[in-house]
């Protein structure tokens, strides 16, 4: 089955205007939607969130680090020893084993001003 002349103009004619309507259509360019409510909403709390941490970065890099050796002693034998304190070891308690006697002990470590204070008791 061929195309007479006639329709063989038109069936050209017709794919022509149609490939021209779809590549109009893919080149057109579209509109951002504007930002709604709640997109608005969450960009304003990712920066207000930003805000806060670099904040935070900066009283940290203000924030003097500790890392000192402090002389303790065994609360059971009396044996003096060194404990290594850095800035994290703030407001915790370290359980160690006396190197002399074996027997255990508590070491509580406070940081106060760039100052590395280590409290001892027996376990």
């Amino acid at each position: 089955m061929g195309l007479d002349g006639f329709g063989a103009c038109f069936y050209t004619e017709r794919m022509a205007k149609t490939k021209a309507a779809a590549k109009a259509a893919k080149t057109k360019k579209t509109k951002k939607p504007a930002e709604d409510h709640e997109d608005a909403h969450e960009r304003h709390t990712a920066e207000r969130v930003m805000q806060a941490v670099l904040a935070e970065s900066k009283v940290e890099a203000e924030t003097p680090r500790v890392d000192v050796w402090v002389s303790i002693e065994c609360p059971h034998c009396d044996e003096s020893a060194e404990l290594h304190v850095i800035s994290e070891m703030d407001g915790q308690s370290i359980d160690q084993n006396c190197t002399v006697c074996c027997r255990s002990f508590v070491a509580h470590v406070e940081i106060d001003e760039g100052e590395a204070n280590v409290g001892v008791e027996a376990a």
